[in-house]
């Protein structure tokens, strides 16, 4: 059997997913062995950087994480945080 996670994050980025913020998004995405999805009026790959920014996700919508594979409690930790926060580890810096 398939464990899936999912989570629904309030979206607390200035400006949303902009290029910058989906920047980071799919960086962060892109670093763990898991399949990751943003839903927001459709579904899209949470490593397609064109895709996520053609959602035109804005800051207070609410989107749905889901993510499936070997890191997926650690990917939907770090992303929930990056989102909800805009927290970012120590590899990066604004």
């Amino acid at each position: 059997m398939k464990i899936v996670l999912r989570s629904e994050v309030i979206v607390n980025l200035p400006r949303g997913l902009q290029a910058r913020n989906t920047c980071y998004f799919v960086s962060i995405a892109s670093r763990y062995d898991c399949k990751i999805y943003i839903i927001y009026k459709g579904v899209t790959s949470g490593v397609d950087l064109m895709d996520i920014m053609n959602l035109n996700v804005l800051e207070k919508d609410e989107v749905i994480l889901v993510a499936n594979g070997k890191d997926e409690k650690e990917a939907i930790s770090t992303l929930e945080e990056f989102l909800s926060e805009g927290k970012l580890d120590n590899n990066y810096s604004r």
